[in-house]
């Protein structure tokens, strides 16, 4: 999140975690888009190419954290080892290699100052182009080379001549999505000032250059804080922490969770959307993301009203996954499952399950990264330079919850980083269900900590064969914030990863930016191919401030064709 800065110091939340609640809430909050329109190619228009903009320091932390108070009071002076049963066997050599691996935007892409920090770095892939992301601004690459297309451009300049707040506001927390059913590009931010709004816009072909139909919607909860999309056949899902502000400070209000009608939108109609606000409980949730257009979710018989389009069959639930900061940071074993299930031709009828933390999954013993809450993790010194450790947001599941329907099972997978002895590492979760099914079991876990540096800030896919790819930061007082990948063959032992290969080795750390990282990164699958993953993340070539690269990298296992 670009802007509202406040430092963790200079407010209190004043969260107590409540007991569970009913499974249901409702009634679904509905509303239409409040304009949509189309644009004109992206490829017609003159970008001006960024000028040099003075760099602001931020006060503190965006408003990310909504247990706050309950981290503080359970936060540790440095990591907690993890439970053993959770460590995972260290595999073979990674069966596999990389393709491509080239420069994001960031210090070194043309025409790109570094405005603020910390990156929000993501990325798509369509059939022939990957779209990179970077807080304020994205880039259009050509897939088989990795050479720039277009950019970067302010991320807001989707929106020219739209008119409104999605125009004039660029405020950051932004996702990139590769609509893989529509061969569609889907990106996305959102409004961080009064009034607050949801900003879509939808390419009308697979040219991510070309023209796209955008949508303004209302987004009422609250400021909208770490929006993330999942998007399946039936919606486009959004997730978000809700806050009000007083002259207190900033106040949690609950997750606010959203599907967007994806039919409507695909041809460029008014669309509506259908909402739901949890309680406190409840917060940082991942919506599950179809990873293949071969394995959408399957459709079932319907019951009542449940019925999408008539055919007598209804679209299985979306699975959302979080709240994993709700019990003791140095001491947990859940994560909380939601479902949710919008009616666009009856939006009464639709149902959001789970809130309250009804819905628990038990996995293995974990400590939340650095406590939940503060810094740990260490970089190399500079004698010019204080060099504080950066923040792991180890308090919440990392983007994305990717989801894949083998036919005979249905699998998702994500991650989150963990205390590990004196460090920490990389904690992943395979999650399953029968065929047409949302009772969800853990299948196979894992935490990858080979040694002491610190592992965080990933993010994990799967591909057709069942492979997985992990990708994620590395440092320690010997080695500088650098992007690794790890991952398994699906015949694998159980748990285990592979070792690591470097995509590229920072030369720098990062000062003054009040230890943020990334926030989040992204790994994403070639829907083409179902075989070539691709990653993005950030580094520092040099010690300093405000410096910061990135980097796009494609990988595929030598077992996959």
């Amino acid at each position: 999140m670009k802007n509202y800065q406040i430092a963790i110091a200079a407010f209190s939340l004043g969260l107590l975690v409540a007991a569970p609640a009913s499974a249901e809430i409702g009634p679904p909050e509905v509303s239409d888009s409040l304009r949509n329109d189309v644009s004109a190619p992206v490829s017609a228009r003159v970008f001006r190419a960024a000028a040099a903009r003075p760099v602001v320091e931020r006060e503190g932390p965006s408003i990310r954290r909504p247990k706050l108070d309950q981290l503080v009071s359970a936060a540790t002076s440095g990591p907690v080892r993890a439970a053993p049963a959770a460590l995972a066997p260290l595999a073979a050599p990674l069966k596999g290699s990389l393709g491509v691996n080239v420069l994001g935007v960031g210090v070194g892409f043309p025409n790109y100052f570094v405005p603020d920090a910390p990156t929000d770095v993501n990325l798509a892939v369509g059939d022939t182009q990957v779209v990179q992301w970077v807080n304020v601004s994205f880039a259009v690459f050509d897939k088989a080379t990795g050479r720039a297309l277009t950019g970067p451009i302010d991320g807001n300049a989707l929106w020219s001549g739209f008119g409104g707040r999605c125009e004039t506001h660029n405020d950051g927390d932004i996702i990139a999505q590769w609509d893989k059913l529509a061969h569609r590009w889907v990106l996305t931010q959102n409004v961080f000032g009064l009034p607050y709004l949801t900003c879509i816009a939808i390419s009308t072909t697979a040219d991510a250059t070309g023209s796209y139909f955008r949508y303004a919607f209302a987004n009422n909860a609250g400021l909208p804080d770490y929006p993330k999309w999942g998007l399946q056949a039936d919606a486009y899902y959004q997730t978000q922490n809700a806050f009000s502000f007083s002259p207190a400070g900033a106040r949690y209000l609950g997750a606010h969770v959203c599907a967007f009608d994806r039919a409507n939108m695909l041809v460029g109609r008014r669309a509506s959307q259908i909402c739901f606000t949890t309680g406190t409980f409840d917060d940082s949730m991942l919506p599950a993301d179809l990873d293949s257009a071969r394995a959408a979710a399957p459709r079932q018989p319907a019951r009542n009203a449940d019925d999408d389009d008539g055919d007598g069959r209804a679209t299985q639930p979306q699975v959302i996954l979080g709240s994993i900061d709700n019990f003791d940071p140095s001491n947990s074993n859940t994560v909380f499952m939601y479902l949710f299930h919008p009616n666009f031709k009856n939006p009464g009828k639709s149902s959001f399950k789970g809130a309250g933390g009804t819905m628990p999954i038990t996995v293995a013993p974990f400590a939340l990264a650095c406590g939940g809450f503060g810094s740990c993790i260490e970089q190399p010194s500079d004698p010019n330079f204080f060099i504080p450790p950066l923040d792991s947001l180890g308090d919440r599941l990392m983007y994305r919850l990717a989801y894949r329907n083998f036919g005979d099972h249905q699998s998702w997978v994500v991650n989150h980083s963990v205390n590990v002895g004196s460090s920490v590492g990389e904690r992943f979760y395979e999650f399953r269900a029968p065929p047409g099914s949302t009772s969800l079991g853990v299948f196979q876990q894992g935490t990858f900590a080979p040694d002491s540096t610190f592992r965080w800030m990933g993010s994990i896919a799967q591909d057709k064969m069942g492979n997985m790819a992990l990708g994620y930061s590395a440092s320690s007082k010997r080695l500088f914030p650098s992007i690794f990948i790890t991952g398994r063959n699906a015949g694998d032992a159980p748990g285990s990863l592979a070792q690591e290969i470097p995509v590229v080795f920072g030369t720098g750390s990062q000062v003054d930016t009040v230890s943020r990282w990334g926030d989040y990164t992204s790994m994403a699958i070639d829907a083409a191919d179902d075989c070539t993953f691709w990653y993005t993340n950030q580094y520092y070539s040099v010690t300093d401030a405000f410096a910061w690269s990135t980097r796009l990298a494609s990988f595929r296992f030598d077992n996959c064709r």
